[in-house]
């Protein structure tokens, strides 16, 4: 009995403290809740010169394609080692030979007729040389027969000659003269035909030029040093002139023709030309890696095309140049690829994340602690970037984080601030 008596005070003395405490606590101050702002990350921006890049793409081309044809008939009985799709040819080497047999002696008969008007001409000469002797000769004959003739006929006016001597003597000085005369006419017919004969050796030396020509074309040799893109023959096939044996490209400057929208252009450099190139980059990339060959561009075309409004710009690269992650890798016609050129450099330019200029070319800043929307101005935006020219000073804090409602003036606090890379 006595300990549930113990048990009764106990409870109701806590009963009692509980009532007390509750009854006598204290009125907790109510206090409206501080604005903090809105935590956001910030980044710091300052100017940097800028040097403007125009991308654009195209496909690989030789500069220089030829297709090679046979200027002969005849069977092939030769080619050349690497004359294969893909095989690469020396300036100079022998792509196919042409049996030569029928065109060899074809010279050697013209070499023959050339030898036998030069020996007839130098016989015409000798003759010549022959009637000289006897033309000189014949006119001493002549001077003496009419100082004959002179002197008898003189001494016939005083009786000492008979009548019959002057007269033989007259007839053997016209019989001299008659000679001299057959002579000289000889002679005038050397010149028509040492004319005659020069002109045969000239025609004979002209189908022995024809005749090696057509000779030296039973080979078909490369103009410069190039890559197979196609082989139409194979040895023993009977070809005729005019048909086409293969198709070589040079080797060494390819082209890309790249178009350019208008609105691209004013970042260029210009005039251009082959003397006066701008700086380009060929870029190729696969799953793995991206590869890069320096370039020129060159010049540009003079149409613009019409489907796309664009202005085609063409490109030159070394084809034999090798990028560094694989110095076997050449560029090869067909390879789509992309090509940077280098532009005009701007200065003093601001260069953020695509993300951090909102629409109607405005950025976030703070200042003091308080969101400004600032307009600015947008020379470019390219890739994931916005090129600005204005409306930014060195140290500006622009907001990085995404704010939805923004307002001007509406308070933040600054998580942290960082320093965008320089370009």
């Amino acid at each position: 009995m006595y300990k549930i008596f113990r048990v009764a005070v106990v409870l109701g003395a806590a009963a009692t403290i509980a009532w007390a405490l509750e009854e006598f606590k204290p009125e907790p101050e109510r206090r409206p809740p501080a604005d903090a702002g809105r935590l956001v990350e910030a980044v710091a921006v300052s100017p940097s010169p800028v040097t403007m890049t125009v991308e654009g793409y195209g496909t690989v081309k030789p500069r220089t394609t030829v297709n090679l044809v046979a200027e002969v008939r005849g069977r092939v009985v030769k080619e050349h080692p690497g004359f294969q799709e893909g095989g690469f040819i020396a300036k100079g080497d022998d792509l196919i030979v042409i049996d030569p047999r029928d065109y060899e002696l074809d010279a050697e008969s013209r070499k023959s007729q050339l030898r036998q008007t030069t020996a007839e001409i130098e016989r015409l000469d000798q003759e010549e040389r022959n009637l000289e002797a006897t033309l000189r000769i014949a006119r001493n004959d002549v001077t003496l027969s009419k100082k004959e003739a002179e002197r008898l006929l003189s001494l016939s006016d005083s009786k000492v000659v008979s009548q019959s001597q002057v007269d033989q003597t007259e007839q053997k000085y016209l019989a001299s003269l008659e000679r001299l005369q057959n002579l000289e006419n000889q002679k005038a017919l050397f010149k028509p035909r040492r004319e005659l004969l020069n002109a045969q050796r000239a025609m004979t030396q002209v189908m022995l030029r024809q005749a090696e020509l057509t000779l030296e074309r039973t080979a078909v040799r490369t103009p410069f040093d190039g890559w197979v893109l196609e082989k139409s023959v194979e040895v023993g096939q009977y070809v005729s002139p005019g048909q086409e044996v293969g198709v070589i490209y040079e080797a060494g400057m390819l082209e890309i023709e790249v178009r350019i929208p208008f609105k691209e252009l004013k970042w260029l450099l210009g005039p251009f030309s082959p003397q006066s190139p701008l700086d380009a980059e060929v870029v190729f990339e696969d799953s793995v890696d991206t590869y890069l060959w320096p370039a020129k561009v060159i010049r540009q075309k003079a149409e613009v095309e019409a489907t796309t409004r664009t202005l085609p710009l063409v490109v030159a690269v070394d084809s034999l140049s090798t990028p560094d992650q694989d110095p076997s890798l050449h560029l090869r016609p067909g390879m789509f690829v992309t090509v940077r050129i280098t532009g005009r450099t701007i200065e003093n330019a601001f260069v953020l994340p695509r993300h951090l200029v909102y629409p109607g070319d405005v950025v976030h800043t703070v200042v003091s602690d308080r969101l400004h929307i600032r307009p600015v101005q947008v020379l470019r935006a390219y890739r994931n970037h916005v090129i600005i020219g204005g409306g930014l000073a060195e140290g500006d804090v622009i907001v990085a984080t995404p704010l939805s409602a923004a307002t001007e003036g509406m308070k933040v606090r600054i998580k942290n601030v960082q320093s965008l890379p320089k370009s």
